[in-house]
């Protein structure tokens, strides 16, 4: 008698040790994808946020009238309005876990007609227990944002 041998599958041992290795390297990947997660979001933050303040600047400039960026950390927002009273330019929204206290800005910042900010100073941003600090220098407005 010949012995027919039957291999056309895999046994269960082999198919749960596949399960296993896939289940690790699917769970090594969602662990590392919080933190690029968490990164991202102040990262895109700041580069909008950089990217308002230089078109609230380029704003006052051109039509030559004070404009004003007002923090409501309660909504969770900043808005860009004109100072006379015509409505918002821009409102934007953020992330809820991120916190913007007024430093010495006192959650308010003002661009001159000429392009100039008002006064100098800083904000202190929070985000996942980090803290950055922005700070708008005299002259033509610009501002620097580092880690505390």
């Amino acid at each position: 008698m010949e012995k027919v041998s039957n291999n056309q599958g895999y046994t269960l041992i082999e198919a749960l040790v596949i399960l296993s290795i896939v289940s690790i390297m699917s769970f090594v990947l969602i662990a590392n994808l919080v933190p690029i997660h968490q990164a991202k979001i102040i990262e895109t933050f700041f580069d909008q946020f950089e990217k308002d303040m230089m078109y609230a600047q380029q704003y006052a400039l051109l039509n030559e009238e004070t404009i004003y960026i007002l923090f409501r950390g309660d909504r969770y927002q900043y808005t860009i309005e004109q100072s006379n009273l015509a409505g918002a330019l821009i409102v934007r929204n953020y992330h809820q876990g991120i916190k913007i206290e007024g430093g010495t800005m006192k959650n308010r910042v003002t661009f001159r007609a000429s392009g100039a900010i008002q006064t100098s100073g800083s904000l202190l941003i929070t985000y996942n227990n980090r803290t950055y600090k922005v700070t708008f220098y005299l002259g033509k407005g610009r501002l620097n944002i580092e880690e505390l």
